[in-house]
């Protein structure tokens, strides 16, 4: 009996050290479950806080495309150097360059050196636009042409009258070639005609054409064609179904007679004399031009016979030896 109330007295210690044991589980898991869910909550509602701060600033962000490597003056714009990067609203160019922009017909060039990770703008690039169906290329004899410019040049074409008057004829054209006093370079339909009726006031009205080269291509945007065409050259370019890009042409009325008005009062002696010191001043370029030819061939002359000395000395010296 002793041995069965002292089990039975285990047994009850047992029971009772399990249930407190238990009860102090269920306590500590219940703190634990409310502990857990109060970090859930917080890093809940630190995500959520996160979340709606990420959601701002990309409402105030704007999509660039930085370069991912360094590039110089020149090189190509292309999709595999660009990567996309944010930036804020306020700190973004508006002309920011897109690489939607890059469609296959474009091609983009930089203007200048830049450097990794610069976010690319329009005012950054130049691109090759595109050859409209009336564009040719024209061979110029009649152009007087600076004395440095040479193939791949800049320049404008412009008009000079004896009045004063100057023009820009053609703006902006890359010279595809140079020899001598010939230049060739593309000129569309409206372009062609403009020449044309420069060519007949360079004749009538003592005008000279001449080519002015740009400082810097690249960064120089092209000038307006501001020659205001003669009027019978106005009504043939407007009924020309040739002419892609009328736009850029001038056709103002208003310029065209005030410039004509200006010509019909010069005296033909004033002209002459215009035209007499141009010619002059034409022939003492000429004569100074060939003077330096001369002299030019006079000292490769020396130079070529001073070269066969010294190799005639030097072989009668190794013969000796």
């Amino acid at each position: 009996m002793a041995i069965r109330l002292r089990k039975k007295k285990l047994i009850g210690y047992f029971l009772t050290g399990a249930m407190a044991m238990l009860i102090i589980c269920l306590i500590g898991g219940y703190f634990f479950y409310q502990k857990a869910q109060e970090r859930e909550i917080a890093l809940k509602q630190e995500y959520q806080a996160k979340m709606e701060e990420l959601q701002e600033v990309a409402s105030q962000s704007e999509v660039v495309y930085t370069l991912k490597k360094p590039i110089e003056k020149g090189d190509p714009i292309t999709k595999d150097i660009l990567q996309k990067a944010y930036s804020s609203k306020a700190a973004t160019a508006e002309d920011r360059f897109l690489i939607d922009m890059i469609n296959g017909e474009d091609e983009y060039f930089a203007k200048t050196d830049l450097m990794l990770n610069t976010p690319v703008t329009q005012s950054m690039v130049y691109k090759n636009e595109m050859i409209t169906k009336d564009v040719r290329e024209g061979e110029y004899s009649f152009i007087e042409l600076p004395t440095s410019v040479k193939a791949d040049s800049f320049v404008d074409i412009r008009i000079q009258f004896p009045t004063g008057d100057d023009y820009v004829l053609l703006a902006k054209k890359r010279l595809k070639n140079v020899t001598g006093l010939t230049s060739w370079f593309d000129v569309d339909e409206g372009e062609i005609l403009t020449m044309s009726s420069a060519i007949v006031d360079a004749y009538v009205e003592g005008a000279k054409i001449y080519a002015m080269p740009y400082v810097d291509e690249h960064m120089q945007d092209a000038s307006q064609m501001t020659y205001p065409v003669k009027n019978n050259v106005k009504d043939l370019i407007k009924e020309s179904p040739n002419i892609v890009n009328i736009a850029k042409l001038n056709l103002e009325r208003q310029n065209r007679a005030r410039m004509e008005s200006y010509l019909k009062e010069m005296e033909t002696a004033e002209r002459e004399k215009i035209r007499a010191g141009e010619t002059a001043t034409k022939n003492e370029v000429n004569v100074d031009n060939e003077k330096r030819s001369a002299e030019e061939r006079i000292n490769a002359a020396n130079q070529g016979a001073l070269n066969q000395q010294e190799e005639l000395v030097g072989g009668t010296q190794g013969g000796n030896e």
